[in-house]
């Protein structure tokens, strides 16, 4: 482990008062070790079981080094004003007052806070005394911030009717930097005021904070942060803002109804506007709501509020700890856009919930939770994909925009979308040819090459794509088309559901798509899918763009559960990140490891190989052989199983096989017996049947044949990760066979080419751009040391087969089994140390034994869960 002590020399165990209770010593230990990683301004992964207390831990070590900071720096800051004092000249301001001027301007900060807190306990939430304020409808509560005075850069409209002046860009004259730094300037000034919607002096001259940025995947996750917050004295003195997207935030019924997260966005940003568009403003009518017209046509008016409104929900967003859903509760009270006000109060946060980066991070510090969905996430936010629907909806949208405005457009915005439309066209017709041409299997290029090959090499993207930021060509361009179509448009609700077929999605995933292109050369590749119809950006190097987080911020924690196997995060994260920045730690769970059991099973009840390879894992005879294994464990262990397969496809071919070979029978004799479903909305209504039948079955205290229940899952599927089967539901869980993604994924062979030329592997031993990898490429059966593509390959396997054992023991009084049937788990190459199982995580290691034969194995499972209940018990 590479870490520092605390720079104040601290020694030994620090205390942390904000524990709610008496921490277990891993929790100390992390606590210490998280704190003297932020400390030092390093890059922490930390591993902590689920179960053992990780994210409280989190709060209260990340935010007592932010509270002892505030009080360093506050020290510091009296030092330097007792000695600017001591120096000063007679006939100079005294210093008392400079002190008084500074220390007001924090004193009132201060008491704002204080006094927002108490309002927000005592009225915000439930008081009967307030009445619901009436959303503003005169003319002053829906005027526009920052409206242009007349002939302020407004182009000439000329024989443009009032009804499309709208649509009409502004003059755009020059490319020059100059004209870009005042386009800049005024952008910055004009984003400032629409995005706070609160008194600018609010503001002004507060000194910059230093914040914590705590990210997570999922609005669940957040709540349960702001859920354990509150369990700490912090949620009383640290200012905490959670921030969400529209979709979960939005309360305008009118725009919340379109669904998908692109259509609210869409909508949103045109209600920004001065005007709404014609068919917003139609929509309303023909509905028959004189309210939804007046909102289209005017703004909305929970994001028109007056500032006095605006600026007490964020003082109340300030005031108390709110998860996403708490916050659109209250915004929809007080009926205040909750979104801007979240935004509003950023600035003023001491620590921030969020779902993804992109603001100002310097000097602070980034705790993100679940890290090892990080690159997954990194990948996926800067990659990009366009369908030919798409191309061509861009494509007609620019044409039609051009043909009414290309006689009144200035020369800089006519260069521009001659541009898009070229780039547009472009696309489009790389699909249309190649799809008689090409065969099914997706073409994968360089950047370079594709460009050149396409002819769109001598196309600047980079101005390109900063004029359609600084423009706002977009929203004209896909909102005049919209409108254009008149009584003819599609109604909004017949669109798809996931809004990618609108003008304003399309030209969005147009612009994506030529901004993913500005890459460098090998950090992506092109997917030409022709047959697929799609277009689409791979990024393979995630560290160029998570490089832009741990440039500024002051330290970056990545937390989870599991984060083993921790060499491919490192390398597809951190490569050129040195040594003595890094700093990893990996606790063990706070169950004692007597009480749990972990089998590696490679013969099954006849003595024969559990081969479970793609190849052989299909026949009869295995199949019938995972049966006897399942049927002896669900015999040996009671209440809940939770047995994985790598795949729906597969999990449907082993139950049709053990239905008809009466497996399914004796299983069902054994434990009721249920299926993870492929819709997710069925997930929680399956498992609460799995959870009521193993409830019965202890109800009736053993005189029932059943013991329990079954549920079949799917590595990779919503109750592979984020479900917790803790006690009776997860007394066993079982993943048959190891799931090793697809070999022959064109994109999965990319990454595994990258990370060997990353690594500096010979060229000899790396395959050509875009050519399928054998069977040898991504196996390791001579036992030396693979290359970094094939770790990779590995690591996914391990990735998928941790989420799925850390299901279970959740809590210190739990107990469990695990079982991993797969002959690979024995292999020589694994016992020496080198293999798979040395991928685990060390609280399950320290708990494995890789057994000989089937007897041996159920022998020491039927004698732990017996020992296990007989504890129980007494």
């Amino acid at each position: 482990m590479v870490g520092l002590l605390s720079s104040d020399g601290h020694q030994g165990p620090r205390a942390f008062p904000a524990f709610p209770y008496e921490p277990y010593p891993i929790q100390q230990d992390f606590m210490q070790a998280l704190y003297e990683t932020i400390d030092a301004g390093q890059i922490g992964l930390f591993e902590s079981p689920t179960g053992t207390g990780k994210t409280l831990s989190l709060i209260c070590s990340s935010l007592q080094w932010l509270e002892d900071r505030h009080a360093l720096e506050a020290a510091e800051a009296q030092a330097s004003r007792s000695s600017a004092a001591a120096s000063q000249k007679e006939d100079d301001m005294p210093a008392w007052m400079l002190e008084d001027d500074q220390q007001d301007q924090q004193a009132q900060q201060a008491q704002r806070l204080r006094k927002a807190k108490a309002r927000a306990k005592t009225t915000l939430f439930g008081s009967s005394r307030q009445s619901p304020r009436k959303p503003p409808t005169g003319a002053k509560g829906l005027a526009r911030a920052h409206a242009r005075p007349p002939g302020a850069g407004t182009p000439d409209t000329g024989c443009v009717s009032a009804a499309d002046a709208e649509f009409l860009l502004e003059a755009w004259d020059s490319d020059s930097e100059e004209a870009a730094a005042k386009r800049k300037a005024s952008r910055m000034e004009d984003s400032s005021s629409e995005g706070s919607g609160t008194d600018e002096e609010d503001e002004e001259g507060a000194p910059k904070r230093r914040r914590i940025f705590f990210c997570s995947r999922t609005h669940s996750q957040l709540s349960q942060f702001v859920s354990e917050l509150h369990r700490t004295p912090f949620a009383e003195t640290l200012a905490v803002v959670a921030i969400a997207g529209r979709k979960a935030l939005c309360i305008n019924d009118a725009v919340l109804k379109l669904g998908s997260a692109t259509r609210i966005n869409e909508r949103c940003l045109e209600l920004q506007t001065a005007k709404a568009s014609k068919k917003a403003a139609a929509a309303g009518a023909a509905q028959d709501k004189p309210s939804a017209t007046k909102a289209a046509s005017s703004g909305c008016p929970f994001r028109k509020a007056n500032k006095s409104s605006m600026r007490h929900l964020k003082d109340a967003v300030l005031a108390l700890p709110m998860d996403v859903e708490d916050l659109g509760k209250l915004g929809r009270r007080k009926e205040v856009c909750p979104y801007y006000a979240a935004r509003a109060a950023v600035p003023q946060a001491d620590l921030e919930t969020r779902e993804s980066l992109g603001i100002d991070l310097e000097d602070s510090i980034v705790i993100v939770d679940e890290g090892h969905n990080l690159v997954d996430a990194v990948n996926a936010v800067h990659s990009a994909v366009i369908s030919r629907s798409q191309l061509a909806t861009a494509k007609s949208a620019l044409d039609t925009y051009s043909a009414r405005f290309s006689s009144r457009l200035a020369p800089g915005n006519s260069k521009h979308i001659q541009s898009l439309i070229a780039l547009a066209t472009t696309l489009y017709d790389c699909l249309e040819q190649d799809k008689g041409s090409m065969p099914a299997a997706a073409q994968i290029l360089t950047i370079n090459d594709f460009l050149f090959s396409k002819g769109l090499d001598n196309l600047n993207l980079f101005r390109l794509i900063r004029y359609v930021r600084e423009s706002k060509a977009v929203q004209k361009i896909s909102g005049y088309a919209d409108s254009s179509m008149g009584e003819h448009a599609p109604d909004e609700l017949s669109r798809p559901s996931d809004g990618t077929g609108s003008g304003m999605a399309s030209m969005h995933a147009l612009v994506s798509l030529a901004s993913a292109l500005n890459n460098a050369d090998a950090d992506g590749r092109v997917v030409i899918d022709a047959a697929g119809g799609t277009l689409k950006f791979l990024l393979l190097n995630a560290a160029a763009h998570f490089a832009k987080v741990l440039a500024p911020a002051q330290s970056v924690i990545l937390a989870s559960g599991t984060l083993a196997p921790i060499a491919s995060l490192q390398q597809q994260l951190f490569p050129h990140v040195p040594p003595e920045r890094m700093r990893i730690f990996s606790c063990g769970h706070v169950v004692p490891k007597e009480r749990l059991l972990a089998l590696a099973l490679g013969r099954g009840p006849t003595g024969a190989a559990l081969d479970l390879r793609h190849v052989h894992r299909g026949k009869s005879a295995m199949l019938d052989e995972m049966g006897r294994v399942l049927i002896n464990a669900c015999q040996a262990v009671p209440q809940g199983v939770v047995v994985f397969f790598p795949s729906f496809s597969y999990a449907d071919e082993v139950y049709e096989h053990w239905q008809a070979s009466g497996a399914l029978r004796s299983l069902s004799n054994k434990k009721h017996v249920f299926r993870e479903p492929r819709s997710a909305v069925e997930v929680e209504s399956v498992l609460k049947q799995y959870g009521k039948a193993i409830e019965q079955c202890g109800e009736t205290g053993g005189s029932s044949a059943q013991n329990g229940a079954l549920l079949m899952c799917v590595v990779g599927g919503k109750m592979s990760e984020g479900i917790n089967f803790g006690d009776g539901l997860g007394r066993c869980v079982v993943v048959m066979g190891m799931p090793f993604p697809n070999p022959t994924d064109p994109e999965l062979c990319e990454r595994m080419r990258y990370l060997d030329a990353s690594a500096g592997y010979p060229a000899q031993y790396r395959q050509p751009v875009g050519q399928p990898l054998t069977p040898e490429d991504t196996s390791n059966s001579s036992g030396a040391a693979p290359l970094a593509g094939r770790e990779y390959f590995e690591d996914l396997c391990m990735k998928a087969v941790n989420q799925c054992i850390g299901r279970v023991i959740r809590h210190r009084g739990d107990w469990a089994a695990i079982l991993l049937v797969d002959q690979r788990w024995n292999s020589d190459q694994s016992a020496g140390g080198s293999g798979p199982l040395k991928k685990l995580p060390g609280w399950i290691q320290q708990s494995l034994v890789a057994t000989g034969s089937f007897g041996e194995a159920f022998g020491r499972l039927h004698k732990f869960a017996r020992n296990m209940h007989i504890s129980e018990q007494s």
